[in-house]
């Protein structure tokens, strides 16, 4: 059952499936299936946390309504096979297309239970298989559910024999898509037919920065931080990196290259989930630019401020943008940023320069770019040092207890980050340098920062630097300050 989900899932090693199955024999699914995953899936990387939640949930006695969602290569599915392990499962996955196609996949998935050419002759006699199923406490995945939606009535047919049946019995229903704005729509708004009724939601995000050295362990930290600021941490676009070349080499074939695997993969995620997504393309191309206002991204794009707040509504509800505000401040002017460094790599370096990437000019490009992407790679320093101290924070390795973290900014002044204790009143400020500091440049770049201290409202302040590298950096944290280089947080 699981092989025939996947080999649909994964139509590119089809033939690979079919040729061990005339060599094998029908006898030998295991070993096949085996086949199937060791080839499309690579690695499975940190998602501790969200097993821990699906196998709590497992083991209660109640029934399960769980959504798992998340922007498409993230690696839901493998979680989700990940969970499947050593348990009474079955996965469904949901093709492209009218009611028959679907049904057709899904009887295809259980046919050796019954007999050859056996299908469900509609979507009520497939809830009704489900619900015999869930009398034997079995987990039941349907992937790329949100396809559901667009055969009249499937969505309210599951709600009803959730609150019918389902809800009564032992087993776990899981509905796992990528098409986060249909998702929230059927399953997670208060109007939803789903609303209500599920009893665990994951939303699934791409790794961080610090999840990279379980993944690639010949790169140095340094190396890490330029695959990261490229490729993010989607696991699908870190399975196109061959850690035998360079990260520029890599940048340049998978990126920028127009035969790269991720060449055009922001504009189909785009195309997937929104219906004319050229105005989304220039907003992001604006923030990725540094245009992170709204009055900067309105002159950038000729869009009127009152439309362009229904944009960055949209894309801040396909997790593709966030909203930040500085800390501590009164007067707190919101600034638009890309979640995803993938993302922000390639509305600003791929996207402008597609005129001269389609004529095969992606060398030419790179060296073009190079002075702008050190000094984008200093932004994305900052976010893994955000990620950085919050672990640290998490772990008790820096002892304050923050509820509030992130930029300050009083006029032109600025502090990259602060993390604050607004129970104790005391905090952490911190500069981000992406560069090696001499002893005496650390040591300046401390006094400005004690200087604009002065204005930041609390009781007890600690001051400190994260840095490439830091000359010195034992007799600076001697002196009180909290001092971190890139090799401390990835060793």
């Amino acid at each position: 059952m699981l092989q025939r989900a996947l080999k649909s899932k994964y139509g590119e090693i089809c033939g690979i499936f079919d040729a061990f199955s005339k060599q094998h024999g029908e006898k030998k699914p295991l070993y096949c299936t085996i086949i199937i995953v060791r080839i499309v899936i690579v690695r499975f990387v940190n998602r501790n946390e969200e097993l821990s939640a699906l196998n709590t949930a497992y083991t209660t006695e109640k029934a399960g309504l769980i959504i798992v969602y998340g922007r498409r290569r993230v690696g839901k599915t493998r979680l989700l096979l990940e969970f499947l392990k050593d348990k009474n499962g079955l996965y469904f996955y949901t093709p492209r297309g009218s009611g028959e196609v679907v049904l057709s996949e899904f009887s295809k998935t259980v046919e050796k239970e019954f007999f050859n050419g056996f299908r469900f002759h509609d979507f009520r006699s497939f809830l009704e298989y489900l619900s015999k199923k869930f009398e034997e406490k079995t987990i039941v995945v349907i992937d790329e559910f949100q396809r559901l939606s667009e055969i009249d009535g499937a969505i309210s047919l599951i709600q009803r024999f959730w609150d019918e049946k389902f809800s009564e019995q032992k087993g776990m229903l899981i509905l796992s898509g990528s098409s986060i704005g249909t998702i929230r729509r059927i399953a997670l708004r208060g109007d939803s037919p789903l609303y209500g009724r599920r009893t665990l939601t994951l939303d699934i995000k791409p790794l961080k920065f610090l999840d990279l050295r379980e993944w690639f362990s010949k790169y140095s930290p340094e190396d890490l931080v330029k695959v990261y600021a490229a490729f993010g941490g989607t696991p699908a676009y870190l399975e196109k990196i061959d850690e035998n070349k360079t990260p520029e080499e890599n940048i340049v074939g998978s990126i920028l290259s127009k035969d790269g695997a991720l060449h055009d993969e922001p504009e189909y995620l785009l195309l997937e989930e929104l219906r004319v997504p050229n105005r989304y393309m220039d907003i992001l191309t604006a923030i990725s630019l540094g245009k992170c206002y709204l009055s900067e991204i309105s002159d950038f794009t000729k869009i009127k401020r009152e439309n362009l707040t229904t944009y960055l509504t949209s894309l801040e509800n396909l997790d593709l943008i966030s909203r930040e505000q500085p800390v501590l401040v009164e007067k707190r002017k919101t600034r638009y940023v890309i979640t995803d460094p993938f993302f922000e790599f390639w509305f600003r370096f791929v996207n402008p320069n597609k005129t001269a990437l389609e004529l095969g000019l992606e060398e030419k490009v790179w060296n073009n770019m190079t002075g702008d992407f050190n000094a984008y790679l200093g932004r994305v320093f900052e976010k893994i040092s955000g990620e950085y101290v919050i672990s640290e924070i998490k772990s008790g390795g820096i002892e304050v207890d923050a509820d509030v973290f992130g930029r300050w900014q009083y006029g032109e002044e600025e502090i990259d980050l602060i993390a604050y204790s607004s129970k104790e009143k005391k905090g952490l400020l911190l500069e981000v340098k992406w560069k090696d500091l001499s002893y005496e440049e650390a040591k300046n770049t401390i006094l400005k920062l004690i200087e604009k201290g002065r204005s930041v409202k609390m009781n007890e302040k600690k001051y400190g630097i994260i840095a490439k590298k830091v000359s010195d950096k034992e007799e600076l944290s001697r002196d009180g300050y909290f001092i971190k280089e890139l090799k401390d947080m990835v060793p």
